[in-house]
Order: C-alpha cells, then structure tokens, then sequence
C-alpha cells in the first residue's frame, strides 16, 4: 500500500519544484490507521454500514434480501454472502480500487483451520494443537478421554517444591490460545491458571 506525499527542493538556476514520492506505509506507525481510514471511506462510500460494536465488521445490503458481510483483518478481508453475484461484484470492485487479489475460500486463519465439506463450515486448531505438543515435547504420549482427571482438586501448596514458571506461563498461554475451538478444555485451563504466580510440583 503506498501513499503520495508531496516533497519540495530547489535547483541551481531553475524554478521549485514539487515532486511526489511514493513512500511505503509498512513498518510505520501510522500504518494500520492510515489503511483502516482509507478502506473505511471507501465502504461509506459505496453504501456499507459499520457494525457499532465491530468496527471491522462491514454490511451491505441490496434488493431482493442479498446481503454481503466483509470483515477487515489488517490487510486481509474475509467477506461471505447469501448470493453469488453480489460476491462477484464485490470481488471485481475491490481489485479495481485496490491492488489486492483473490486467495479463494479461507483455509488457515488466526491459527485455526477453516474446513469447507457438504454438511457446512468447521473449524478446528488441528495443527496448532500438534505443534502445541511437539514444542512441549509431548507428542509420543498417550491421549486420554477427559481433559483434566475427574474431581481434580488444586491448592496454593505454599509447602511444596518450587519450580520455573516460565515453561509453565508457556504451556498455559499456547493452551489458552487453543480453547478458541475447544471449549471442553476451558475449565482444566482456567484451574492451572489461578497458580502461575507462584508453582509447585504438585500445579
């Protein structure tokens, strides 16, 4: 994405003048607000209406109930629709105002794996999960049906043996990023969590 900014210098025997350089907008400050600003009009614009709780969440709706929802995710826009031609229209629009192409339908966002069949939409964190193991060293060991053991029961344990923290932070922020798919673990997690500050053995 660039920007036009107007720069001046002046030459030996000849008049200013006022050149515009393309400057690249990545790696700056200013960058997302200056994108988010510009895609932003550009959806006013065109008739879209900002969701009031989401402000990346944009809706618009046409004759007929056909109705398209594009959600902005820095540079990437995921949009879904109830009707094809209004998809393609959208597609054709945004590729000639922007410089942007079409990926196809989403396979891999945020971590999680989006996987189109005949019965619908899923996603899973499949393979977050299985790097999850490999980085903690747990991939060769034996899966079992319950996330925590049944009637697991957790004290502050202020007489046990201390250990780091620090592997252990690790292991609960990569499974805190995996409940997004898997809610069955929500529990277990929010238990192991209370303890971080100060661990034993025993956590």
């Amino acid at each position: 994405m660039y920007v036009q900014q107007p720069t001046s210098f002046e030459k030996k025997g000849e008049e200013e003048k006022v050149y515009k350089l393309n400057k690249a907008l990545y790696g700056l400050k200013q960058a997302p607000r200056a994108w988010y600003n510009h895609i932003e009009s550009y959806f006013v614009r065109e008739g879209y209406e900002r969701c009031a709780s989401e402000h990346t969440l944009f809706t618009k709706e046409k004759e007929g109930g056909k109705i398209l929802i594009v959600s902005l995710y820095v540079d990437d826009l995921i949009y879904t629709r109830n009707n094809k031609s209004i998809c393609e229209e959208f597609k054709m629009s945004m590729m000639h105002e922007f410089d942007m192409s079409d990926l196809g339908k989403m396979g891999y966002f945020l971590g999680m794996e989006i996987i189109h069949i005949s019965k619908g939409i899923f996603m899973c964190q499949r393979k977050y999960a299985r790097e999850v193991l490999a980085r903690f060293g747990m991939s060769d060991n034996k899966p079992v049906g319950n996330p925590i053991v049944p009637v697991t029961r957790l004290s502050k344990d202020e007489k046990g043996t201390k250990i780091d923290s620090t592997m252990f932070k690790q292991v609960v922020g990569s499974l805190m990023y995996l409940i997004a798919t898997r809610p069955d673990i929500m529990f277990g997690v929010s238990l192991i969590s209370i303890y971080m500050s100060s661990l034993t053995e025993e956590h």
